[in-house]
C-alpha cells in the first residue's frame, strides 16, 4: 500500500500536485507489471530463457544453431526426429509433461498399418520393439533381426506374408521345414525321404541360397579338413556315399590313393585293422592321420 505525505482532503500545492501524479504512475506501472509477470507460460513450466531457442531479430523463427540441447531432456533426438517441427510432438507448444513414449505420438501409424495389421496381430505399443528410432523413416526403421529368428540372405526379399500366414505373427514357427516342407518332401536328387534326411534343412541349405546345398560343415565327418577335405575338392553327395539313396554307407577308401597292400603294411601293428571305409572312420574320425 503506497502511503502519500500529505492528506488529500485538503488544498495541495504544486509540489504535492507533482508527487501526487508521479505516485499514482508509479503505483500503475507496479500493478502493470505485477500482472504481466503473474500470466503462466504459454509453454508451461519451463525454466529456460526464450535465447535458448529464438534469436532478437525474429520471434517466430528458431535459432540455428539453436542453444537448446533437446538431449539433456531424456528424449534424444535422432533419425527423422531431428527433422520435425516442435510442434509435432509439443502440441500447442507446452514443453511439460510430454510423453516420452513411441505410442503417444505414433498412435495413428498404429492403427493405420495396412501391409500389417497391428491390432489384429496383436503387436504390443512399444514400437521399438520393432522400429528404430535413428530409421531414416518410420516403416524402413523396422528390422526383423531383432526378432527371434532373423532374416538373412533370401529371406530378407520375401514378404512378411509368406511366412506370417493369415496376417499372423505371433507363434510363427522359426523352423526351416514349416516353410520348406513342401520342397523337402519334392526333392529328388537325392530324394530326402528315402535317404532317411532329418528335417533341419540348415545342416545342409544355407540362407543366402536355398540351392545348391552345401553339406559344410558336415555333422559327422569334417570333409573340409586337411587339404583333400577342403570345400571344393568334393562336388556332390554321390563322392563318398555311392550306394544311392542309403547315406548311412560312405567310402573313403575310393577316394583315397592308397593301395591295400601299402595300406596294410602301415597298419601291421595295429590292432583290429580291417581294408574297408568304417574301420577307417572309427580310427580317423576327424579325418587326421
Amino acid at each position: 500500500m503506497h502511503r502519500l505525505p500529505f492528506e488529500l482532503n485538503r488544498a495541495r500545492t504544486s509540489l504535492e500536485t507533482g508527487v501526487l501524479i508521479a505516485a499514482a504512475i508509479v503505483l500503475a506501472l507496479s500493478l502493470f507489471h505485477q500482472d504481466a509477470y503473474a500470466q503462466a507460460s504459454p509453454h508451461g513450466d519451463i525454466k529456460l530463457k526464450c535465447t535458448e531457442f529464438l534469436t532478437t531479430e525474429t520471434w517466430t523463427v528458431l535459432a540455428s544453431p539453436m542453444k537448446f540441447n533437446h538431449s539433456k531432456t531424456g528424449f534424444k533426438l535422432t533419425g527423422q526426429h531431428r527433422n520435425l517441427a516442435c510442434s509435432k510432438c509439443h502440441e500447442d507448444l507446452r514443453f511439460t509433461n510430454t510423453p516420452s513414449d513411441c505410442y503417444s505420438c505414433h498412435r495413428k501409424d498404429y492403427d493405420a498399418a495396412v501391409s500389417i495389421d497391428h491390432r489384429l496381430a496383436g503387436f504390443g505399443t512399444d514400437c521399438q520393439q520393432c522400429h528404430r528410432a535413428d530409421a531414416s523413416t518410420w516403416q524402413a526403421s523396422f528390422d526383423h533381426n531383432l526378432t527371434e529368428f532373423p532374416t538373412k540372405g533370401a529371406h530378407e526379399a520375401v514378404p512378411c506374408l509368406s511366412c506370417h500366414v493369415g496376417n499372423r505373427y505371433r507363434g510363427t514357427p522359426v523352423e526351416c521345414v514349416a516353410c520348406h516342407e513342401d520342397a523337402y518332401i519334392a526333392a529328388q536328387n537325392p530324394n530326402h525321404i528315402t535317404a532317411g534326411f532329418n528335417t533341419q534343412c540348415a545342416v545342409c541349405h544355407r540362407a543366402l541360397t536355398w540351392q545348391p546345398a552345401a553339406f559344410y560343415p558336415h555333422p559327422y565327418f569334417p570333409i573340409h579338413a586337411g587339404d583333400r577335405h577342403s570345400p571344393g575338392v568334393w562336388n556332390a553327395c554321390t563322392d563318398c556315399h555311392g550306394d544311392q539313396p542309403n547315406y548311412s554307407t560312405f567310402a573313403c577308401i575310393n577316394c583315397h590313393e592308397h593301395t591295400k597292400a601299402r595300406t596294410d603294411s602301415r597298419h601291421s601293428n595295429v590292432g583290429g585293422y580291417v581294408y574297408e571305409s568304417s574301420a577307417c572312420y572309427r580310427c580317423h574320425p576327424t579325418g587326421g592321420g
